[in-house]
């Protein structure tokens, strides 16, 4: 695949196109941005460890993708096109909110918002427990009503620490939550995934499994595992 300086695409050209998960897909895989393991776990290939321990056969770098404003913009756009297909049918204009995890999604997060002309505010790591979200700074009033954004969904577990966030930290209750959550990348182990109601919408849906080490299937193969953003070139074979 020929590579594309993704700077040069003008987000003006994009507006009245609907991107298919391929054509975005291509972008990530335009950056070096995803990888998946192929074939059968054996020794030769190495597999990656994520931050949380666990071990993945697929990995997504979004950043990598985000970094560019004109695309970050074009994907707010794209995403907005798929939660409201009807225009007319946005909740969110008038008195709407967007609210995000720290810190990867804040910028997918804050680009939505201005495509939907509505207010942006994240929730905050809590310097005590980084696994932990607090929400202050901002009151969202009782008339409002809240999207949520990320930028990878791989189990409920963020978006849910971020809503519980702001509905206990906000000073006004109850916070009126939209029902769906946008994200730019879903990658949970499997597809369809019931998460208690609330529905995930996504530009890119694809499923990457998550294993204990100890019942890794490639380590038990004798595959080496490695840190996907460290360690790239040797997960990828690119070197």
């Amino acid at each position: 695949m020929n590579k594309i300086d993704l700077r040069r695409l003008n987000p003006r050209d994009y507006e009245s196109k609907n991107l298919t998960s391929e054509e975005i897909l291509a972008w990530f895989e335009n950056e070096d941005a995803y990888w998946i393991y192929e074939g059968k776990p054996n020794s030769e290939k190495p597999h990656a460890e994520l931050t949380s321990g666990l071990c993945s056969d697929g990995f997504f770098d979004c950043l990598q993708v985000l970094r560019y404003p004109n695309i970050a913009e074009i994907l707010a756009r794209q995403l907005v096109q798929r939660l409201f297909p009807e225009e007319h049918m946005i909740p969110l204009y008038g008195d709407g909110w967007v609210v995000s995890s720290s810190y990867a999604a804040i910028t997918f997060g804050h680009e939505v918002a201005k495509a939907l002309k509505a207010i942006f505010m994240m929730a905050e790591k809590d310097e005590s427990n980084p696994k932990k979200m607090v929400w202050r700074r901002m009151t969202i009033p009782d008339t409002a009503r809240v999207l949520q954004v990320e930028e990878l969904v791989t189990t409920s577990q963020t978006f849910q620490e971020v809503r519980r966030a702001v509905e206990e930290g906000n000073a006004v209750k109850p916070v009126y939550f939209i029902p769906t959550v946008g994200a730019l990348v879903h990658r949970p182990p499997k597809l369809p995934v019931d998460y208690s109601g609330r529905r995930v919408v996504a530009l890119i849906e694809k499923e990457i499994r998550a294993y204990k080490p100890e019942e890794c299937p490639y380590c038990a193969a004798g595959s080496l595992r490695y840190r996907p953003k460290a360690h790239w070139a040797e997960l990828t074979g690119k070197k």
